[in-house]
């Protein structure tokens, strides 16, 4: 297992959050100042920051840092990222102060060039295999050299698997040769299990559990298809037990989580305060991250 790096070791702890889109509903800077509110907002945006800096600006006022969780890098394949979106991206996160930088390890765009997941219409995930994971240490190492803080690669979500190594076998190997950090989403781990038949903790040793730093935990659905359920990720959804069962399953396994962030975009802000405080008890139950559970204590 390899030591954690001191840059991972020293990002601040952040607590219990919340990620959403700035412009829409539920209201970041409501949910901030609403008691048991997030104690951090994560947010996916533009990568020009000034076209959010207002926003962003509104959010820090009320008392809330921020993290930025875009979704227009490719952190693997074999299409390189864009330079200029590279740069843009440092210029964006030395703006808002974001302690980290996370974002899926799928294709955002499938052409020379740079663009938005949206373009596709979701995120498309690598084969896990040998080759694709070189391509993605080609390209994590890429965003890293112009990049200015810490980054964290994260599993996407998969509504099919192909591939001849486990998820965390392909994310431990990714996360140990690029020095990286991980954020670990369990609804994807879910979609993992759906997908490919087998259980993220049968090769919970190939993971370098102390890398990971965050976690996310967001609504889904189930669909049905010939082999069997699909999940869905889908955030304005109600979070689904399978997905619950995953966070209380995981967190005894991860000694230095900086952040749990429920992601939910247009949901009710009365329904996303509720989940929070199912979410901050679950973690003084079953997490083992000390500064994440004095992190609880301070703010209670």
């Amino acid at each position: 297992m390899n030591l954690m790096s001191d840059h991972i070791k020293s990002l601040p702890t952040l607590g219990v959050g919340a990620s959403l889109s700035l412009s829409s509903d539920p209201d970041p800077v409501s949910l901030v100042k609403a008691r048991g509110g997030p104690a951090f907002v994560e947010y996916a945006g533009l990568v020009d920051v000034d076209a959010i800096i207002d926003e962003v600006d509104r959010v820090r006022a009320a008392g809330a840092p921020v993290l930025y969780h875009p979704s227009y890098i490719n952190f693997c394949g074999s299409y390189p990222n864009s330079a200029t979106w590279l740069e843009e991206t440092a210029k964006h996160i030395d703006a808002v102060g974001s302690a980290w930088f996370a974002q899926d390890v799928a294709y955002c765009f499938w052409e020379a060039g740079s663009g938005y997941s949206t373009s596709l219409g979701y995120f498309i995930p690598p084969v896990f295999n040998q080759a694709s994971l070189e391509k993605a240490i080609e390209r994590v190492k890429e965003v890293q050299a112009l990049v200015p803080v810490t980054v964290a690669v994260e599993p996407p979500p998969l509504t099919f698997y192909a591939g001849s190594m486990s998820l965390f076998e392909f994310f431990g190997e990714l996360a140990n040769r690029t020095d990286c950090a991980i954020l670990l989403d369990m609804g994807h781990l879910v979609s993992y299990e759906m997908a490919s038949g087998k259980k993220v903790k049968e090769a919970l040793d190939k993971l370098p559990c102390e890398r990971v730093v965050e976690v996310h935990i967001a609504g889904g659905r189930l669909k049905e298809a010939a082999d069997g359920p699909i999940y869905v990720d889908a955030h304005e959804c109600a979070i689904l037990e399978q997905t619950w069962n995953m966070l209380e399953a995981m967190l005894p396994e991860l000694p230095n989580v900086k952040a749990v962030c429920y992601e939910c975009e247009g949901v009710k802000e009365s329904a996303v305060l509720k989940t929070l405080k199912r979410i901050r008890r679950v973690v003084s139950e079953k997490s083992v991250s000390e500064s994440l559970i004095k992190h609880l204590e301070d703010t209670v």
